[in-house]
Formats: C-alpha cells, structure tokens, sequence
C-alpha cells in the first residue's frame, strides 16, 4: 500500500475514535517486503517472497487502553478496530495507567535508512552467491559431508505512528544476512558447526573472511575431550558473550523490578559488577547498522549506561512503568520494554593478549540450554558447553561435555579482563556490541 494512502486511513480511524468514546487514540501502520532463497546439493531448493502489511490502534477510554489489529483498510476494517478495541475498554480494569504520548517539542520524528544497494538484492544475485559458497564451503575439507542449511534473505520494512496528540514518527529499514550450517565427520565421529553474516549491501560480504571463520567453528571441533571437575579462569568468547547478556537483560527491565521478578529492583547506584565493566545503550550508534531514534511508544531514545564502571546506574522505562515510578521514561517502550544497541564497553588487549593472560584455563565458545537451564531471577544457570583448553596462554584441544555452573550476578563481579574484539549481532530493536571477556574462578563440571 501507498504510505500515502495508508496515512489517509490512520488519520480517518483517529477522527472516528472520538464516536467511539475514546478520549486518545494512536495509530500504526507497518509494511514489509523479504525474499529469500536456500541451497541445499548445489541446487535451489527453496525461494520465497512475500509481502506484508497492517494498521494497529490503540485508543483509551474509560482510563483504559485496548489495541486492535488489521491487515485491511476498508471501511469494515475500521469498524472492527474501534469497536473491538472499545470493547477491550470497557471490560478492562488495569491499575496501572498507560498513555497516548507526544513530545510537544518533537511532534515531528523521521529517519529513513532504506539504502539503494537494496536492489542489488535479486534472486539471480542470491542464487549465484549461494551456489558459489555452498561449493566453496565443500572445498575447505574432504571431512565436510553435508552443509544442511545456507539460506540467504533480504527485507526491507517501515513503520509509521500518529496519534490525536500530534505525534507523526516514521522510520525505515533493510538488511541481507546469510547463514550456513555444515556438516562435518571423522573417524566416525559427527561435528556441527556454522557462521552468519548481515549487513545492508551484499556486495560486503566477505566470502574469504567467511569461509576462514566457518572453517574454524566447524573443523576444529575434532579431538575434543572433557577435562577434570574444577574451578578454572576461562575466556567467554565474544559471540557467547553476547548470547549470556541477552539472556538475563530482562533484569534490566523496570517492569520485572515492579512485579519482583528482578533481583536490582532498588539497587541504582549500588556496585553489582567488577569495575572494568561497562554496559550501555546508544540507540544512534554510528556502528550500528540500523539506528533507532525514537521507541515504539514515540519517545525519543537517548544513550545511557545501565552499568558504568561496575555500578549499577539505571533500569530501562516505558511510559507506564516510569509513571508508576514517578520518573521520565528512558525511550525503552519497544513493545512492553526492550533496548536498541547495546554495548559491553571493550578493553585494550587483544584476543592473543587475553589467552595469555589466562595462561592455564578454558576458552568457552558455545552455550547450550540458554532458557532450560537458566533462572533468570536468581541469576543461576547451569549450561552444557563447549570451547578449547587454553595451557600456557594458547589454545591446544577442543574441550566437549563440560557444564558450566554459576551465578550471573556473580559472574559480573568476577570478571578480570575485557578485550577489543567486538563482535556484533541483531538482538533486541538493534544490535548488541560484545568482546570476549574474562572471568575469574567458574565451575566446571567434566571428568570426575
């Protein structure tokens, strides 16, 4: 649809929410369009394309506020909107207020990212670079039997929201990532291992790079061995790095501190993690590959550390948990509470400079079980793992059926050294920004 058209739409469902009884009323309208295509024994095997669209609104009446979604724009659809979401309101009994919101002095809010190397996004082109990789992936071992998944997709999306207070915030996007799981046997034994890439120009994918890291996450993986029941120093790579944040972000949320299911309710200002460590959230980060602006709530978003320096510095707020608390909303209403960017603050030394610092320990590469095994209001987990002995500051064998058991606010505290390899991966309304990390002292449970 038109975006034209689809404002026309908006505007005439906020008009008509004022029949309906509703004192505010907001409107959303989001419309994508993906492709993507997967290889599987140097054919084609699958290609798809679609194209998708809708209109949300919320409205509040009563001091209530009920949703309603559609994906037409008839007079019908309409109709359903309002008198669905009417009726939400008038059975709804919430006790905590929610809100229609518009900045007075930012009524107006727009950032297109929409890049022109989008078009170079065609089924020949995926179709060309896939074969091509599936092909080069088999010639990197005579070991590697099978690659069961190399997808490549593209999409491009765009949201719009205005609402009866002024508000107008639109925002666009696209990316292409690819991804590739192979398969790989020796000696009987069976080894799984993949990589994945994203950017926004298909052009910058680096096949050598890709290849090279592929290669190492999957044929290294031979010869692995337990190793003794200890406490060890290990190195958590970067991309486990990231994969441990996320899962325990949610105690960030000031929505889980206000129903006690965060453990740092109250704690802003308090120490709760080793010095050297830094979390924050910049929505505009140059280095990001999308930029997020303003929430989805149309609250300007802000950098801000959550931790800085070890100390536990602020939770993340929409609009109705910071109303609740007395507070202004930190930008992080991202369909309930979310964030855009986050980043571990990196050090100095570089991945050979912490295996040397490490000298004798564990390089820990992948984290299973991240939701079975994890209580993410205590903080305790207990997580299979594999990675790499480290013996005198270098990696010598691949490590298997090991776990991992500790606590993750004890793990902050414990932690010795960060380094400068960044690694980067979508997660939460952006990307989250991690280097490997150090931690002192974590129990390893293997050989008795």
């Amino acid at each position: 649809m038109d975006i034209k058209l689809a404002e026309s739409f908006m505007k005439k469902l906020i008009d008509k929410s004022k029949d309906y009884g509703f004192e505010e009323a907001e409107a959303s309208f989001s419309s994508g369009s993906s492709m993507s295509i997967s290889i599987l024994n140097g054919e084609v095997q699958s290609y798809e394309r679609s194209n998708e669209q809708g209109v949300a609104f919320k409205g509040k009446k009563n001091g209530q506020m009920a949703a309603a979604s559609t994906t037409e724009f008839t007079d019908d659809a309409l109709l359903f909107l309002l008198t669905n979401a009417a009726d939400c309101c008038d059975v709804k009994d919430d006790e905590d207020e929610d809100f229609i919101y518009c900045d007075p002095e930012h009524k107006e809010l727009k950032l297109s990212q929409i890049t022109d190397a989008f078009e170079k996004n065609t089924y020949a082109r995926f179709s060309e670079l896939g074969l091509k990789l599936e092909k080069n992936i088999f010639a990197l071992s005579e070991d590697i039997k099978g690659i069961d998944h190399l997808s490549i997709s593209c999409d491009r999306s765009l949201d719009l929201k205005i609402n009866s207070k002024g508000l107008y915030a639109y925002k666009d996007s696209d990316y292409v990532g690819l991804m590739a799981v192979g398969r790989a046997e020796k000696d009987g034994v069976v080894k799984t291992g993949g990589h994945y890439w994203y950017g926004n120009d298909i052009d910058k994918f680096d096949e050598e790079k890709f290849l090279k890291i592929f290669s190492q996450k999957l044929l290294t993986k031979f010869g692995a061995s337990s190793v003794p029941s200890a406490k060890y120093k290990i190195l958590l790579s970067n991309e486990a790095v990231i994969s441990f944040i996320s899962t325990f972000m949610s105690n960030f949320s000031s929505y889980s501190m206000q129903k006690g299911m965060s453990l740092l309710a109250g704690k802003e200002g308090e120490k709760i993690a080793s010095d050297i460590f830094t979390l924050r959230e910049e929505p505009m980060y140059e280095k990001a590959l999308i930029k997020v602006p303003f929430d989805s709530e149309g609250v300007l978003t802000y950098p801000k550390s959550l931790i800085e320096n070890g100390v536990f510095k602020t939770a993340l707020y929409n609009l109705k948990t910071a109303n609740k608390a007395g507070i202004k909303s930190t930008g992080n209403g991202f369909k309930g509470i979310g964030y855009a960017n986050l980043i571990v603050e990196p050090g100095e030394k570089t991945f050979d400079e912490l295996l040397e610092e490490v000298g004798d320990g564990l390089y820990i590469t992948d984290l299973s079980g991240l939701h079975a095994g994890v209580n993410v209001i205590s903080g305790d987990f207990s997580l299979l793992c594999e990675g790499y002995r480290i013996e005198g500051g270098k990696i010598t064998h691949a490590v298997e059926q090991i776990t991992v058991s500790d606590n993750f606010y004890d793990v902050l505290k414990k932690i010795s050294l960060v380094g400068n390899d960044v690694l980067a991966e979508p997660d939460g309304a952006g990307e989250l920004f991690a280097p490997s990390i150090v931690i002192n002292s974590v129990s390893i449970a293997g050989d008795k």
